[in-house]
C-alpha cells in the first residue's frame, strides 16, 4: 500500500491539493477565532462605554440621593471628590477600565459593599437558573422535534407548530405567578418563602422559576430544530448511510442529529441574553437574591458602580456565550461559517 505522507525533498509543485488544503483550513480557521476573539471584546468594550455613559449623562444626581436632601453642598462635593465624580467624564472612565483591569469594580455609594463582593454573592443564582433553564430546554426539544421530523405525519407536524405557537404566546411571569399558586400554595413543592445558597438544597427553591423559564426557549428551540432536521433528511449524505446500513446509533447522531444540532446550538447562545431577562423576573417574582434584582434595586437608587458592574458582567456573558455558540456550531458541522 502506498504511503501518503509528503516527501520532504519531492518539488512543491507534487504535493497535491488534497494534501495542502487541511492545513490551509487549519489557518483560516485560527484566523477566523483569533478575529472573532477580537470583536468578541471590542463589543465588550462598547457595552462597558455604553452602560457608563448612560449613566453619567442620565438627570438626578446620585450623590445627593445617597446623602439625603439636607445633605450640604460641603457635604455632597466632598463625596464627589471621594468616588472620583468630580473628574472629567473620560477621566472617571479611564479610571474605571484600569480598575476593572486590576480586578475593583467599584464601591456602592449607599451600602459601601465593594461590587465584586456582590456579584461573587448573587451571581451564582442567576447562573444556576440559566443553566438549569436551558439544560431542560434542550433535553425537552431534542426528543419532541425527533419524533416529529421522523413520523413525517402532515397531523402531527400541524399539532406541533399550533401548540408552539400557543406557547410562545402565552407570558412567562403569568405561567411563573400560576405556578407558584400551585406549587407553592396548593401541593406545597416549592417554599413560600426564604432561600438557602447550599447546593444542593437550593434546587428546591430553584427548579420552578427554571421550569418557567424553560417554557419559553422550548417552542422555539424545538421548531428550530424540527426544521433544520427536516433539511437534513433531505441531504444525499443521509441517504447514503440508509444505504450502507449504519448502526442506529451512529445515523441518529453522525447523520441526523450531529448536522442539525449546528444551528440549534447557535441560536441558545444567541438567546442568553433573553435568558438572563426573563430570570431577572423570575428573580423578582420568586424573591430570589440573584443578581438581576440587585440590578433592580441599584437602577432604583442609581447606585452607580453596582449597576455598571452588573451590566458589564452580563455583556460578557453574552458575548462570551455567542462566541462558544459560533465555534461549537462549526465543530458540529463544518458548513457552517464563522463569521
Amino acid at each position: 500500500m502506498a504511503s501518503s505522507a509528503i516527501n520532504p525533498g519531492a518539488p512543491a509543485e507534487e504535493i497535491s491539493t488534497e494534501q495542502r488544503v487541511p492545513d490551509k483550513n487549519r489557518i483560516a480557521l485560527r484566523r477566523t477565532l483569533i478575529g472573532r476573539f477580537v470583536r468578541s471584546l471590542v463589543v465588550a468594550f462598547w457595552v462597558m462605554f455604553i452602560a457608563f455613559s448612560l449613566l453619567r449623562f442620565s438627570p438626578g444626581d446620585p450623590i445627593r440621593l445617597a446623602l439625603g436632601t439636607e445633605a450640604t453642598e460641603e457635604a455632597v462635593a466632598e463625596m464627589k471628590k471621594l468616588y472620583g465624580l468630580d473628574q472629567p467624564f473620560f477621566v472617571q472612565f479611564f479610571d474605571y477600565l484600569t480598575g476593572f483591569f486590576r480586578g475593583d469594580l467599584g464601591t456602592s455609594f449607599f451600602s459601601g459593599r465593594e461590587v465584586t463582593a456582590v456579584v461573587a454573592m448573587h451571581l451564582p443564582v442567576t447562573l444556576m437558573i440559566i443553566l438549569l433553564s436551558m439544560g431542560a430546554a434542550v433535553l425537552i426539544s431534542l426528543p419532541i422535534a425527533l419524533s416529529v421530523a421522523l413520523s413525517r405525519r402532515a397531523s402531527l407536524t400541524y399539532f406541533f407548530r399550533t401548540s408552539t405557537s400557543i406557547s410562545l404566546a402565552i407570558p412567562g411571569f403569568f405561567l411563573a405567578l400560576l405556578g407558584l399558586l400551585l406549587f407553592g400554595t396548593v401541593v406545597t413543592w416549592v417554599p413560600a418563602a426564604g432561600y438557602e445558597g447550599n447546593f444542593p438544597s437550593n434546587l428546591k427553591y430553584l427548579w420552578l422559576p427554571a421550569l418557567v423559564n424553560c417554557f419559553s426557549l422550548v417552542p422555539i428551540l424545538s421548531r428550530v430544530l424540527h426544521s433544520s432536521l427536516m433539511d437534513t433528511l433531505g441531504e444525499e449524505f443521509v441517504e447514503t448511510g440508509v444505504i450502507r446500513g449504519v448502526g442506529k446509533l451512529k445515523f441518529y447522531w453522525s447523520y441526523m442529529l450531529r448536522p442539525s444540532l449546528a444551528p440549534t446550538v447557535v441560536l441558545v447562545s444567541y438567546m442568553v441574553g433573553i435568558m438572563i431577562g426573563g430570570t431577572v423576573v423570575m428573580e423578582m417574582i420568586f424573591s430570589l437574591p440573584g443578581i438581576g434584582r440587585e440590578l433592580i434595586e441599584a437602577v432604583s437608587t442609581r447606585d452607580y458602580a453596582i449597576v455598571q458592574g452588573i451590566v458589564m458582567i452580563f455583556g460578557f456573558i453574552v458575548v462570551f456565550t455567542s462566541f462558544i455558540g459560533d465555534l461549537l456550531g462549526y465543530l458540529l458541522d463544518r458548513r457552517v461559517t464563522l463569521s
